[in-house]
């Protein structure tokens, strides 16, 4: 995805919804795919770690 270092996390957030249609947590899944391949990868680590900090949000309170 272009610009994706200038966006910040909502914004990213929508920008994936855009692109794939889906919920936020899959959409931002699909970009961190798309960017895979280098796991040092500065945009690959973007994506990925955006998609922890929604997994970890939606099972706050889980037990």
């Amino acid at each position: 995805m272009e610009d994706w270092e200038i966006l910040t996390e909502a914004e990213a957030i929508e920008a994936a919804i855009d692109r794939h249609g889906e919920d936020g947590t899959t959409s931002v899944a699909y970009c961190a795919l798309e960017s895979w391949g280098d796991r040092g990868d500065p945009e690959y680590q973007f994506w990925f770690a955006l998609f922890l900090k929604l997994i970890q949000r939606e099972h706050v309170g889980w037990a």
